[in-house]
């Protein structure tokens, strides 16, 4: 399998040059090598609505956001500018901010290629600079109706503001959707070492989802040299799960369910995001910036109550659980920058980070007369990160077609539990990066990088956890320390004509600590507990290429195509035995193709993805998931109405499989004792939807 995708993806390679070789555009972007100029001339056959929509179609270029799902702020930055500065994504995701920004705003996108005194890269191969004027008060506004499998409709809107009031700016916007669909799940369970069939069970599950999100930003000057900037972002959820699951004898379908159980629960939660930030001018060359984050998450779970009946005895017993998060998370950022001049920028700072997780998990069993609660290890307890951390990067422009971008951090943590489990321990990391970038010419360019990375510690993994879905527990372990790698990277990228490019990416990471599962026992039974597994390695080829198709005679069209391929090894703590990681898929394929016919106003396209089957190596289990993202959508859209953008799509065209097999072993894996394994298939089928957007 893998020299057969690397053959193709060589192929793919080849036929893209040649095909973009061949290209002769009569206009397209302003190429003044380190940054390529869009303007918005070139993004009207898209019929963009919002600056997403015009940033989603600029050739080599992905939307990154960083690492935001990891504490404080210094791992958030994404790979976008407004108007040369970076909006904090840690309160607002890129998409928002961008959604937000109706496309007659924008007066053209920068594509910044190299690393550049006037621009902090954050280790991002590239930036996409948004440079938007004031027009006023203006919105942007989208409506959504989808049809699921179990003929619901379910509605999505977003509608967002922006207006000047004194000599702030001020955009608000605010979304929400209902949407519930069904799952249709047929498991079979093979006992006596899985070779007897024993068991089939069919499943149906009815959610509903109902987020309503809201959004505020200010941009407001202090005087010629001062600015405050403010972002706020706020959210609350309901998530509703029913569930029935039926139990038939396999060789006597007819005879109808031999045991019957439900399942019912009603999820709800909240969270809330500030960020203010302060930039300061002190003169032509330095200038400073802070920048506060506070964060509350709130989720209550339950109670989700799972009642079991016998067909020939009746109601047999149920099972409840409860449980109560809450996330805090307080973060306060400096930052100086310092331009010596053309060739050398330097900035440094210091972050201090205050963060917490409290976890309350309560699990009852009812058999009918009485309510007893079970006891579990480590589900009560708070988990605490006092953080400092102390950081600079300096960029250098060595010649006109050299950069080198390096930087260092230093970080000083404490982590304190409590509760169930009662520990503290401390820990120091250096975290050095460089990136060497060589314009090989005005179209090819080379980069090259090294850096340390440490994991963001979950703190989920110190509590347990209890699935009855799939009848497992997890018991929280205080022992976990974070992952830490050593990752080298090499890109080569080439642009041709406008709107065509090639990437081709090799990264190495060494890794110590490998994030998996350990095996703990308590009383005699062994547990699956999250831990560090020891030392891994994983090697990633990727391949992204943009590429019209009007040397195949398909005009105004555009083929995005992303190849993924890695090779991941690990020594099994429990076996001994080399092994692939838990959960990276092998390998992935993903096409997008769109076709503009400016004539008639419309346009159309479609999507396809396909990934290999992942693996999960648990205490006593092993599963194998084969993923059915073998997916096909489609759509058409068209701007002909009264000017609205109208597009009509359909998602998972030929259905949507997933299957999976357990495997259970009776004790520890490393025994190799199988005692059942259990088959089950997920399907979901076409869905069916409609959106109409635009701007006002």
């Amino acid at each position: 399998m893998r020299n057969q995708f690397l053959q193709a993806s060589s192929a793919v390679a080849l036929a893209l040059v040649l095909t973009a070789a061949t290209e002769a555009r009569q206009s397209g972007p302003a190429d003044n090598g380190a940054v390529v100029s869009y303007e918005t001339g070139f993004f009207d056959r898209f019929n963009p609505v919002t600056a997403l929509d015009m940033v989603q179609q600029m050739p080599g270029f992905t939307l990154s956001a960083g690492d935001a799902a990891r504490r404080g702020l210094g791992d958030s930055f994404g790979n976008l500018l407004i108007n040369g500065e970076r909006p904090s994504n840690k309160s607002l995701t890129l998409e928002t901010v961008l959604g937000r920004i109706p496309a007659n705003s924008v007066v053209r996108i920068e594509l910044i290629q190299e690393a550049l005194p006037q621009f902090d890269m954050r280790g991002h191969a590239r930036l996409a600079n948004v440079i938007v004027e004031d027009n006023g008060s203006s919105g942007a506004w989208s409506v959504t109706l989808e049809r699921s499998d179990s003929n619901r409709i379910g509605p999505r809107g977003n509608i967002s503001w922006s207006t000047q009031l004194g000599s702030a700016d001020i955009t608000m916007s605010l979304n929400g959707e209902l949407w519930g669909n069904r799952g249709r799940i047929k498991q079979q369970l093979y006992t006596s070492g899985g070779t007897e069939l024993t068991e089939t069970r069919r499943i149906n599950e009815q959610f509903v989802w109902a987020p309503l999100r809201s959004s505020l930003s200010m941009n407001m000057p202090l005087g010629t040299d001062t600015s405050l900037r403010l972002d706020a972002f706020a959210e609350t959820w309901v998530w509703h799960l029913d569930r029935w699951r039926q139990d038939f004898d396999p060789y006597d379908l007819g005879a109808g369910p031999t045991a019957l159980e439900r399942g019912f629960t009603e999820n709800h939660g909240s969270n809330f995001n500030i960020s203010p930030t302060l930039a300061h001018t002190f003169n032509e060359r330095w200038s400073g910036e802070t920048t506060l984050l506070v964060r509350r998450d709130r989720e209550r779970q339950g109670p989700h109550r799972f009642n079991q009946w016998d067909a020939g005895t009746g109601f047999v017993g149920a099972t409840i659980i409860e449980g109560d998060y809450d996330l805090e998370e307080t973060a306060l950022r400096q930052t100086f920058s310092w331009s010596a001049n053309e060739r050398h920028s330097l900035e440094f700072g210091a972050e201090t980070a205050l963060n917490s997780r409290d976890s309350d998990l309560r699990l009852f069993s009812d058999d009918g007369a009485v309510l007893s609660e079970i006891e579990l290890p480590v589900s009560t307890t708070r988990v605490e990160e006092d953080r400092q951390e102390v950081f600079t990067t300096h960029t250098w422009t060595l010649s006109e077609s050299l950069q080198l971008e390096s930087g260092l951090r230093v970080e000083f943590s404490e982590i304190t539990q409590s509760g169930d489990a009662e520990q503290s321990r401390s820990f120091e990391y250096l975290k050095p990066r460089a990136v060497l970038t060589w314009r090989q010419d005005a179209q090819t360019r080379w980069r090259f990088s090294v850096l340390r990375d440490v994991a963001q510690l979950q703190f989920g993994k110190f509590a347990s956890t209890v699935d009855l879905n799939d009848d497992t527990s997890v018991v929280g372990n205080p022992d976990y320390v974070p992952q830490r790698s050593w990752v080298a990277e090499a890109e080569w990228e080439r642009r041709f004509g406008d709107d065509a490019s090639l990437s081709i990416t090799a990264r190495y990471s060494d890794v110590q600590d490998l994030d998996g599962w350990l095996a703990g026992e308590r009383d005699g039974s062994v547990f699956d507990t999250p831990g560090n597994i020891g030392d891994a390695s994983r090697l990633d080829l990727l391949l992204s290429a943009t590429t019209p198709l009007d040397a195949m005679g398909v005009s105004n069209a555009l083929l995005d195509i992303d190849l993924s391929w890695n090779d991941t090894e690990v020594t099994d703590p429990l076996t001994g035995d080399t092994r692939r990681w838990s959960g990276p898929r092998e390998w992935g394929v993903q096409l997008d193709f769109r076709q503009d016919l400016p004539v008639r106003q419309l346009a159309w396209g479609w999507d396809f993805s396909a990934f290999a089957d992942s693996e999960a190596f648990r205490a006593r289990e092993y599963r194998a998931l084969e993923h059915g993202e073998r997916s096909l959508n489609a759509f058409v859209e068209t701007t002909r109405f009264a000017g609205v953008s109208s597009r009509l799509g359909v998602r998972h065209m030929f259905g949507n499989i997933h299957n999976r097999e357990r495997v259970f072993f009776n004790g520890s894996r490393a025994d190799g004792i199988i005692s059942a394994v259990e088959h089950e298939q997920r399907k979901s089928f076409g869905l069916f939807y409609i959106t109409f957007s635009g701007a006002f």
